[in-house]
C-alpha cells in the first residue's frame, strides 16, 4: 500500500545522540524517557535499539506503554513518571514497573498494595516548584519513613522536576536544586538514587547530575535531537532523528486572482504553479503553517500557502515560467534534511520540537533507517 505521507526515523542518529548524552553525564546513568510513542519515534524500536546500545533504565507515563515495553521483551527496569491510579499497582507488580510516588494518597495505595499483589519499587516524587505532581517537601519525611517501614517496598529514587532548565542563569532553578538537596541531606540514606536533572538541564546545570555515582537523569527530547531551545550551547551535537515527508498528489496552474484552500487566505499575485502535498493536520502538519511555513523540494525552500488541511497542504512553486519541473508523487519535505529543519517548524508555529514529532498520526507510516535486524516494528516499514 503506497502512503502520500511518511516520517523517516534514523536509528543511527538516536545511537549518535545517545553517546553525546552520555559524555555529558559522566558518572551519572541515563534513564531513557520513551513516553509518548518515544515522542512520536515508535516506541519499541527506539527501546530495543537504546537497550542494545546498553541503556537499562526506561521510563514512560502510562502503565499501558510500561506493558507494551515488557511484552515486546524489554527487561531493564520500567519507571511509571505518570500518576498511577491504586488499581494499577497489581498489574506494576506482574509487570516489574517502578512507580513514582506523588501524592500522600498513593503512598497509602502502595502500602496497602505491596503486602496483598507483591514487592513495589518506588521513586519519591517532590515538588520543589513546577507545581504540577509531587509531594511537598515538608511532608516528604514522614511518607518516606512510611514507605520504608512498609514490607515488600523497596524505596529506589528521590526525584523532581525543574521547571526552567532550559533558561540558563534563571535563579528559580537554583532555588529548586536547594530544595532538593535540603531533603536529600535528610532522607538520602534511605534511596538508592536520585535524578533531577531532565534534558535541559543536560545541557545548561551539571551540578543537577554530577556529583556523585548515585546520580541518575531523565533524558528524553535530547535523545530524538531536539531540546526546547535549540540555541543552548552544545545542542548542535545532537542529530534530529526523524524527517517528515510527504508526496505531490497533484499539480496545477492558476491564473492570477484565484483563492487557495478555505477562508480564501492567499490569492494568486499572477500566474502560478501550485502543488497540492498529500499530508495536512491530519498527519501532524500544524494548521499554524498556513501561509507562513516552507517545505523543502529539489533543494529549495517554497512556501506554504492557503490554510493547511486536513489531509493536504499547498505550495507555492512561482511563476509557471521558471517553476522548477515536479511531477506527482515527488517528496516534499516538512522538516529534515532537504527541507527545513524541526526547529525552523516549530518557531514558526510557535511550539517546542517535540511537539512536532508527537504530533507525527499514527496513520502516518514510520521507516526506520539503519535498522538493526533485531529491532522491528509493528508499523509497516519501507
Amino acid at each position: 500500500m503506497l502512503h502520500p505521507a511518511f516520517v523517516e526515523i534514523h536509528l543511527g542518529h538516536l545511537r549518535h545522540n545517545l553517546e553525546q548524552v552520555r559524555r555529558r553525564l559522566g558518572p551519572a546513568e541515563p534513564i531513557a524517557v520513551v513516553k509518548a510513542d518515544a515522542y512520536g519515534h515508535g516506541l519499541v524500536p527506539v527501546a530495543r535499539t537504546l537497550q542494545e546500545a546498553g541503556i537499562r533504565h526506561f521510563a514512560v507515563a502510562r502503565l499501558s506503554e510500561a506493558v507494551e515495553l515488557r511484552e515486546a521483551g524489554i527487561t531493564g527496569s520500567i519507571l511509571l513518571l505518570g500518576a498511577a491510579f491504586p488499581e494499577d499497582l497489581a498489574a506494576c507488580v506482574a509487570h516489574e514497573v517502578e512507580v513514582t510516588v506523588s501524592s500522600p494518597l498513593l503512598a497509602e495505595a502502595v502500602c496497602a498494595a505491596a503486602p496483598r499483589y507483591g514487592p513495589l519499587r518506588v521513586h519519591v516524587k517532590v515538588d520543589t516548584g513546577m507545581g504540577r505532581l509531587g509531594i511537598w517537601p515538608e511532608e516528604a519525611p514522614e511518607i518516606i519513613r512510611r514507605l520504608e517501614q512498609t514490607p515488600g517496598v523497596t524505596l529506589v529514587g528521590l526525584c523532581t522536576h525543574l521547571a526552567t532548565a532550559e533558561q540558563p542563569g534563571d535563579p528559580f532553578v537554583q532555588e529548586q536544586l536547594e530544595r532538593f538537596e535540603q531533603l536529600w541531606r535528610q532522607v538520602g540514606d534511605a534511596f538508592a538514587v536520585r535524578h533531577v536533572a531532565n534534558s535541559g538541564a543536560l545541557f545548561t546545570l551539571p551540578s543537577s547530575y554530577w556529583s556523585d555515582s548515585r546520580q541518575q537523569a531523565r533524558i528524553g527530547a535530547a535523545l530524538y535531537g531536539y531540546l526546547p531551545r535549540p540555541e543552548l550551547p552544545g545542542a548542535d551535537e545532537l542529530r534530529p532523528v526523524m524527517r517528515f515527508v510527504a508526496c505531490i498528489v497533484q499539480v496545477r496552474t492558476v491564473p492570477p486572482g484565484t483563492t487557495i484552500s478555505y477562508g480564501r487566505t492567499w490569492t494568486a499575485p499572477g500566474w502560478r504553479r501550485i502543488a497540492v502535498v498529500g499530508a495536512g493536520y491530519g498527519d501532524g502538519i500544524p494548521r499554524r503553517l498556513s501561509n507562513r511555513g516552507q517545505v523543502g523540494l529539489h533543494g529549495h525552500r517554497f512556501p506554504i500557502v492557503g490554510a493547511v488541511c486536513m489531509d493536504m497542504t499547498m505550495i507555492d512553486l512561482g511563476d509557471p515560467e521558471t517553476a522548477p519541473d515536479v511531477q506527482e508523487g515527488e517528496p516534499v519535505v516538512f522538516f529534515g534534511e532537504g527541507g527545513p529543519s524541526i526547529a525552523e517548524v516549530a518557531r514558526w508555529a510557535e511550539t517546542i520540537p517535540y511537539e512536532l514529532s508527537c504530533a507525527a498520526a499514527r496513520r502516518v507510516p514510520r521507516r526506520y533507517q539503519e535498522q538493526r535486524q533485531s529491532v522491528s516494528s509493528s508499523v509497516e516499514n519501507f
